[in-house]
């Protein structure tokens, strides 16, 4: 053993399975590596259109990353340090051991890395393994809850200070418009790929370091239960005892040989040997320990007439069940409708193969560049310096139009408004089109609609930064 084991208060315990994964931290980030970072590569594949949910898959994959660690640390305590080879023989074993409960109806358990070893370890499984965690929690499951708890809340203070302490570093294509995503309210749709793809990388580092403690501390909590419960740290002494008394016994038997002993009297010797054990182990001293466990059980009263239910009792019992059920069902109405209303979070965003209808008329106005002048800008400033206000703008804003839906290939439909056409050139991605097209809407509604004048200042800002252009010819 290169721990020495004995009762510990919890934190104590923990504290001693975090100094056993600093103390071999470099070979446990290389195993990691050789065996996780792969299986990370097939999620962010997977999820290339939508890094939104790498981060969700990543957290929920931990109960497959943790065996890693606990493979090297079962072996590490008893001396042994496996290297990349054995890691990777044992790999597809350790992955698949109760691979589904891990990841179904285990994966929200509060005591996670206290109960991996018990299930991974000592090979149980179904009722057995359950009987097993219930056994060890007597000792040690509330600890492992805290746990869990507590090196969650580390792992995501350290996940939000990671992007905060980037934060700076992302180029300004990546960086979201954070007004405009809470003004719009579409978080989906105007969060740029870059800043998901940081965000699930920064997440992924910090999965990296703590998960390793985690594992550890559970590793190190589960070996003080089984020292609690079982006298483990005893028992291992006595191990250790018998091979020396085993090798002297040995030496004892080898002397008696070279100095001529007769094979009865060694028989004898062994006899009365093997009776002094039998009594000794007969000793209360040496019993198996047991938990032993009480449980209340009501008294119930001997009148036989006592033992039906009041009808009181009975009616508020049969309301209670319509009420749950009736919330179940309203939860699972609930649930459904917002599935249907957000299918579209789940309908990849790739380019689509189909062609994209364009449309010629949007809210009353023609569209085609053929209904545009070549010049747009110019034929906007000649319209405004004629007063013919409502003319300037509306050149301005189905050029924009125009460009966006047969340039950029957004969208939009013949049904849109003026806000749908807003938040879909938001949701393409392209920040300076749609910060513009952003102000251009504004000044039209407030022309067309409210029919408020606008100022020479904001008219000549929107000729001058008119954005829809090619890059060396006209508009």
């Amino acid at each position: 053993m290169t721990v020495t084991l004995r009762p510990r208060q919890p934190w104590e315990a923990a504290d001693l399975g975090c100094a056993m994964v600093r103390r071999d931290f470099g070979r446990l980030l290389g195993l990691w590596a050789s065996t996780v970072l792969p299986l990370w590569v097939v999620v962010c594949w997977i999820f290339r259109d939508m890094p939104v949910w790498i981060p969700l898959v990543v957290w929920w994959l931990k109960p497959l990353y943790d065996r890693v660690p606990l493979f090297f640390l079962s072996r590490a305590a008893f001396g042994v340090r496996p290297g990349f080879a054995e890691t990777w023989r044992a790999w597809p074993r350790l992955m698949f051991t109760n691979f589904l409960p891990a990841l179904l109806w285990r994966r929200l358990s509060f005591i996670r890395s206290f109960a991996l070893p018990a299930q991974l370890l000592e090979g149980l499984r179904g009722a057995a393994a359950n009987q097993r965690v219930k056994t060890l929690a007597m000792e040690g499951g509330g600890s492992g809850a805290s746990l869990t708890f507590a090196f969650s809340t580390i792992e995501l203070f350290l996940w939000l200070g990671l992007m905060l302490g980037t934060y700076d570093l992302l180029p300004e294509a990546a960086t979201p418009d954070w007004f405009g995503i809470f003004q719009a309210f579409d978080f989906e749709n105007t969060i740029p790929a870059g800043f998901l793809w940081w965000g699930a990388g920064c997440h992924m580092v910090i999965v990296t370091l703590i998960e390793p403690f985690y594992v550890g501390a559970g590793f190190a909590l589960y070996l003080n239960s089984r020292t609690q419960l079982e006298g483990w740290d005893v028992e291992l002494a006595f191990r250790r005892m018998a091979t020396r008394l085993t090798a002297a016994a040995a030496l004892v038997i080898a002397m008696l040989f070279v100095f001529g002993m007769q094979p009865s009297v060694q028989a004898a010797a062994g006899d009365d040997a093997a009776k002094v054990v039998t009594e000794v182990l007969k000793d209360p001293e040496f019993e198996i320990h047991k938990v032993k466990t009480q449980r209340w059980k009501p008294d119930f009263p001997e009148n036989k007439e006592d033992d039906s239910e009041s009808p009181y009792l009975t009616t508020v019992g049969s309301i209670t069940q319509w009420l749950f059920w009736l919330l179940v069902a309203g939860l699972v109405t609930w649930l459904v409708v917002y599935l249907v209303k957000n299918r579209h979070i789940f309908i990849s965003r790739g380019v689509s193969k189909t062609k994209v209808q364009v449309p010629n008329v949007l809210m009353g106005m023609n569209i085609t560049r053929e209904s545009l002048p070549d010049d747009i800008v110019a034929a906007a400033r000649a319209a405004w310096a004629a007063g013919d206000v409502k003319e300037a703008l509306s050149l301005l804003y189905r050029g924009s139009l125009s460009w966006l839906v047969t340039r950029r290939r957004v969208p939009i439909t013949d049904s849109d408004t003026e806000e749908d056409c807003l938040m879909h050139v938001v949701g393409a991605g392209q920040q300076v089109e749609a910060a513009y097209f952003r102000q251009l809407t504004g000044a039209w509604v407030q022309v067309a609609y409210a029919v408020l004048p606008v100022s020479n200042a904001e008219m000549n800002a929107l000729c001058d930064q008119w954005p829809f252009v090619e890059k060396g010819g006209a508009a």
